[in-house]
């Protein structure tokens, strides 16, 4: 698909993966962006970055499945169009680890990264196969492909993105909607602060220690490509970490 001319949905859309992503695909040409998040400061400066695109911004906590489907109506009922949707809303559990995190917490980890994604694929679904078809394109992690104790939740959330994701394949033949999967490794964004207690948790200080973190840039230019690769559907598209080069 050519993102030229088309409408994109971006959730957590007001820092990091989303807000670069968001400015990304406005580069490349979209008619119409929809930026949503729970935080309206950060949409208000993710709109002020973005250009060459008509916004429209919408505060919504994604794990409200009435306002998910507001949101949705709100957008279509705006642009009467909708060709790409980014699920990226996503937060990790924070300290304490498991199994000491709060039961609170796991519950907000599992309905943020994976329920809402689902729900907000069917919207987009619903829509898309009345319309000719679209691209949808969830974030995941390689947190999703290995195990992972200290933050067992997430992990297990991000491997239910990447099997969901899998198992939209059929929708391509279908009705022309192709779904997938980014999973980047660890990237630098206020998400490492923002669910870590306000600094980032313990675990990750020794891992950092030894890799390069991904940018925001890198998931952003992940999906264009997947977006413009008409033949991928139910894959996920894995960005590693590359080890840190030590000195002689």
């Amino acid at each position: 698909m050519n993102v030229s001319g088309k409408v994109a949905l971006v959730t957590g859309a007001a820092s990091g993966i989303g807000r670069t992503t968001a400015k990304m695909l406005a580069e490349e040409g979209l008619r119409g962006l929809v930026i949503l998040d729970t935080d309206p400061v950060g949409l208000a400066k993710t709109a002020d970055l973005v250009s060459g695109a008509e916004i429209l911004i919408i505060q919504c906590d994604v794990t409200n499945d009435v306002s998910l489907a507001d949101a949705y109506q709100q957008m279509t009922d705006h642009f009467s169009a909708l060709d790409i949707v980014f699920n990226n809303a996503g937060i990790v559990s924070g300290p304490p680890p498991f199994p000491d995190t709060a039961l609170a917490r796991m519950k907000r980890v599992v309905d943020i990264d994976l329920t809402s994604v689902i729900q907000s694929s069917a919207l987009a679904i619903r829509f898309m196969r009345e319309h000719g078809g679209g691209v949808i394109i969830n974030t995941a992690s390689t947190g999703g492909l290995n195990p992972y104790l200290a933050d067992a939740p997430y992990a297990a959330a991000k491997a239910g993105v990447i099997m969901f994701s899998r198992s939209c394949a059929d929708l391509h033949a279908q009705c022309g909607i192709r779904v997938n999967a980014v999973c980047p490794g660890v990237t630098d964004t206020p998400i490492l602060e923002k669910t870590g207690g306000g600094k980032r948790p313990d675990w990750l200080v020794p891992l950092l220690e030894n890799i390069q973190a991904l940018t925001p840039e890198d998931i952003g230019q992940a999906v264009i490509n997947i977006i413009q690769d008409d033949d991928m559907a139910g894959e996920f598209v894995v960005l590693q970490n590359q080890q840190k080069q030590t000195g002689t």
